[in-house]
């Protein structure tokens, strides 16, 4: 599993087209970081409220979290494309079962289905979470700033984290079996119901109970409020749990492609 996870690495790292991704993330992140903290503090000196360093720190830095999630939606396109990276277009046309193909080379190695799968998942996930590891210097102005705490920022790692997972592994199920387009649109359709679907004011969604645990943002949302309770840990004990259910299934639905 390892070699699979260093091989996907080495070519999301040796790849322009990731690397672009990952440039222009964090380029925005770092430009919403500086248009936020100018913007805000402006707003104070307006209102005569200038040194209010705390009020613009925690409305910058709720911005530029959000900004780190919504960044996450890169994840079912990565998810699909580690599986596409081991077939050809034509191998797609023929139901992934082509016999010059990376990815039936992997499947007759001793490889269990369930080390490919995760394998696979852990690359996409290392991969698209380096926009946290890349942002961390960025947090360290919150010193100055201020407005948002260490635990904070650990519980919004938390969630993005966990969505991030949850995300990968659609992404990758549905490129089992998907073309690479169709996947990705059932992915994203997916990823953004459940991210927005349970913010609506309307019904029927008013009337589920905790409906809200459905949507990180809903939780992130949660954990940047002065009185967030324990709303995130529901949603991320929520997704852990559909991990662990959908992985075993998606290594099932693996086993019965003939290779």
């Amino acid at each position: 599993m390892l070699a699979i996870i260093l091989k996907d690495l080495r070519i999301y790292a040796n790849t322009r087209k990731y690397l672009i991704v990952q440039f222009v993330v964090i380029s925005v992140l770092i430009l919403v970081l500086f248009i936020g903290t100018m913007e805000f503090y402006a707003q104070g000196i307006d209102t005569n409220k200038i040194g209010s360093l705390i009020d613009v720190g925690k409305q910058t830095y709720i911005i530029f979290i959000l900004c780190i999630f919504f960044a996450q939606f890169v994840v079912p396109r990565h998810a699909v494309e580690a599986i596409r990276l081991e077939h050809t277009e034509n191998n797609f046309k023929d139901n992934l079962a082509s016999d010059n193909s990376n990815w039936t080379f992997l499947r007759l190695t001793p490889i269990g289905n369930w080390r490919i799968i995760g394998g696979k998942l852990t690359a996409v996930v290392v991969w698209s979470f380096c926009v946290i590891w890349f942002s961390i210097p960025l947090f360290a102005l919150s010193g100055f700033l201020g407005g948002v705490t260490l635990g904070q920022y650990l519980q919004s790692s938390v969630v993005i984290f966990a969505s991030c997972l949850l995300f990968a592994l659609i992404g990758i199920g549905f490129a089992l079996w998907l073309s690479p387009l169709n996947a990705k649109g059932i992915s994203y359709g997916i990823v953004l119901m459940t991210t927005f679907l349970p913010l609506l004011p309307i019904s029927p969604f008013t009337e589920i109970p905790m409906i809200e645990i459905l949507s990180p943002l809903a939780a992130l949302l949660s954990i940047l409020q002065s009185d967030a309770g324990l709303m995130w840990m529901w949603h991320v004990g929520l997704y852990c749990v559909l991990c662990l259910v959908l992985f075993p299934v998606v290594v099932w639905g693996m086993s019965r492609i003939e290779v």
